[in-house]
């Protein structure tokens, strides 16, 4: 079955202001993607400039994480909630980062519940897994991933809402990544658990370390539908470049 090819661009805390994210926006809108769905998450702060400016134009915005307590409003200082992502124009949201799950401490538990409200809302989910530099040297990446899609197996997952983002821990940020057969391995595996759960279609994307030099050799590489791009995404040149290699790819 095919699937949809995706280039996200995860800004994380960036830019710092209003107009840069204004400006990073508008340069994305001119940007070609015709066989590759383009998309990026602001922070909470600029969604709505971003989701403005973008609105009529084919690139998807998203957020970088939810509300796991509701889908809709409460008392829940600081969060946001699906429904409010929703009425801003985003389409889809972030689970599971590895920043989240280390920095917060989130547990599957807490995934699960972000994600039903994420689905609730007719939002898409980039699900991450991901595996530390330790566990990929002792050869525990395919069980870690395993565990982290275990998850999948509570809920109904609503068909074409769900995407895969595999982001080896040790490669993001960091410039180092995994041999493309490597990559090519886990995609494989991960496509065959997904399939064990009955999802169809499923986009998997590799991240860690992804920019301009080698985004090529990954959009080449068998199994891998798109990219999930960290800290290159805010380089309106790069991204671009990351964006037509998969393109070119397709």
């Amino acid at each position: 079955m095919n699937v949809q090819r995706c280039v996200i661009g995860n800004w994380k805390l960036n830019p710092a202001t209003k107009s840069a994210a204004h400006e990073l926006a508008q340069g994305l809108s001119g940007i070609a993607c015709d066989a590759v769905r383009v998309g990026c998450t602001p922070s909470f702060t600029h969604v709505s400039t971003v989701a403005g400016v973008l609105a009529g134009t084919p690139i998807w915005v998203g957020a970088q994480d939810i509300c796991a307590y509701t889908q809709s409003t409460g008392a829940y200082t600081g969060d946001v909630s699906a429904e409010q992502l929703s009425d801003l124009g985003v389409g889809f949201v972030i689970i599971g980062h590895s920043e989240r799950r280390n920095y917060y401490r989130e547990d599957h538990s807490l995934l699960v519940e972000k994600m039903k409200h994420a689905f609730a809302a007719d939002l898409s989910v980039v699900f991450c897994i991901g595996e530390t530099k330790e566990q990929y040297q002792d050869n525990q990446t395919l069980s870690v991933l395993d565990d982290q899609l275990s998850v999948l197996q509570t809920f109904r997952v609503p068909r074409g809402k769900l995407i895969i983002a595999y982001e080896p821990i040790w490669a993001i940020g960091t410039g180092l990544t995994p041999s493309t057969q490597e990559v090519i391995a886990t995609h494989a595996h991960i496509k065959s658990v997904l399939a064990s759960y009955h999802f169809e279609g499923v986009s998997v994307l590799y991240g860690g370390s992804v920019n301009e030099q080698n985004a090529a050799e990954f959009a080449q590489a068998e199994g891998v539908d798109g990219a999930l791009v960290g800290g290159a995404s805010l380089k309106l040149d790069t991204f671009a470049q990351i964006i037509a290699a998969f393109e070119s790819a397709s």
